[in-house]
């Protein structure tokens, strides 16, 4: 559920007549923030979205999306970062509540443009996705998920504040991180909270494997896995370097 802030309880009164009102009561309310930085080729973009559009065609995916909830649908945006977040038209969550639908946003990711490039700073793409999973973007949901991938590492202090920030909001943030395991070993320890999992591809031809083995999970009405009581298929290149809850820091 959306945590109310100082600000917001100010406007109480046109809780009646505003968005609030309107919201649409869903699933899970899913951010999906993607790395765009320097070191993506433009071949490695378009991989990971057709990983990613793939992924929403799966029918697993989509039975979980449509059958294994409450209210039969999901919102989910689309961020992307590099050395800052970008805006573009899939910054607004979209409604997936049955097959044609689910379709349709694959189909926009499959052919979006890619919107810049340039450095990597993770929380970027963090803090914005958390202001669009908590503000006012006409969803509701009790399941708040931000979905980060890349394939490089930034400052350590402020991805972990973002980390931080989206855990105090109730957001659980996983990730899936491609290329060197040590990348892995960055998400585990500065990006996931402690509530999350990542998963590892050994490069970007790996990912689309990856990034639909994640959405399986991520649909399930208890999405996230132990373990040991996990078993993924090793597709190719694909490899679970790393399926854990990262430990709570102290």
């Amino acid at each position: 559920m959306k945590k109310i802030t100082k600000s917001a309880l100010a406007s109480i009164p046109l809780l009646m007549s505003s968005s609030f009102a309107s919201a649409v009561t869903v699933d899970m309310e899913l951010s999906l923030v993607i790395d765009i930085s320097g070191s993506v080729s433009t071949s490695e973009y378009n991989l990971m979205m057709d990983g990613y559009a793939n992924a929403f065609r799966d029918p697993i995916v989509q039975n979980n999306i449509l059958n294994n909830g409450t209210h039969g649908a999901i919102a989910v945006n689309t961020i992307f970062f590099a050395s800052n977040a970008y805006s573009t038209s899939l910054d607004s969550f979209t409604l997936l509540d049955s097959v044609a639908s689910i379709n349709a946003f694959a189909d926009t990711l499959d052919n979006f443009v890619r919107p810049g490039s340039g450095g990597t700073v993770i929380s970027s793409g963090m803090n914005k996705s958390l202001a669009t999973l908590t503000g006012n973007n006409g969803f509701e949901s009790a399941n708040l998920i931000m979905d980060v991938s890349g394939d490089g590492t930034s400052t350590i202090t402020v991805t972990q504040a973002a980390r931080d920030a989206a855990a105090s909001a109730g957001v659980t943030v996983n990730g899936i991180t491609i290329g060197s395991t040590s990348i892995n070993d960055f998400y585990n320890a500065n990006v996931i909270t402690s509530n999350g999992f990542s998963l590892h591809a050994a490069d970007f031809g790996a990912f689309a494997d990856g990034v639909k083995q994640k959405l399986r999970i991520e649909t399930q009405p208890n999405q996230i896995p132990e373990p040991a009581s996990l078993t993924l298929v090793a597709l190719g290149l694909f490899s679970i370097i790393a399926l854990r809850h990262r430990r709570k820091q102290i």
